[in-house]
């Protein structure tokens, strides 16, 4: 493999390199090029930064900045890196019924998410015409339910609010 201390000797001219009878261009060009050879290595790692799987375990906390992820240095690296790992897709489908099914699971929860708009009975009028609204708010479109949730969790009710739809309200088997 050639060093830059090589490559810099190479483009020099010719004239320059017999010269050097003493070998101070010569020690001159592999100090130059150490350095430069120590950039070309923190260069080709950088890839590795940016891989959660690859990336050194100090370097966590800044990789966890960039998705958004507040990072615990006491935890476990393993544990942190799924964190950052898993919160793009977290993200992606935060607001949404598989988002809190997910969140609520990891929780130990084993209830049911039920979506109002699936009980309504659809009569295939424009939805301008149609301003009649079944009896009871549990059956409205823009309603949904969750069962199963103890109310004195405050991680599921940081999830279920995490996870509220904007404009929808919910209910839980409590509010019945």
């Amino acid at each position: 493999m050639t060093t830059y201390a090589d490559r810099l000797a190479a483009l020099l001219p010719e004239i320059q390199r017999v010269s050097d009878t003493t070998g101070d261009l010569t020690a001159l060009l592999r100090i130059v090029g150490a350095t430069l050879d120590e950039i070309d290595a923190a260069i080709a790692g950088l890839p590795d930064l940016a891989s959660v799987d690859d990336c050194p375990p100090d370097f966590l906390r800044w990789l966890a900045g960039l998705v958004g992820v507040v990072y615990n240095p006491l935890a476990d690296p393993a544990v942190e890196r799924r964190r950052i790992r898993e919160a793009v897709e977290r993200a992606r489908r935060r607001g949404t019924i598989d988002g809190m099914r997910r969140d609520l699971q990891a929780l130990g929860w084993s209830g049911e998410i039920i979506e109002a708009h699936q009980a309504v009975m659809r009569l295939n009028t424009r939805g301008t015409m149609n301003q009649q609204k079944l009896p009871g708010d549990v059956y409205n479109i823009g309603i949904y339910g969750v069962t199963g949730v103890d109310p004195d969790n405050a991680a599921m009710a940081a999830v279920l609010d995490d996870h509220q739809p904007a404009g929808t309200r919910r209910w839980t088997e409590e509010d019945e």
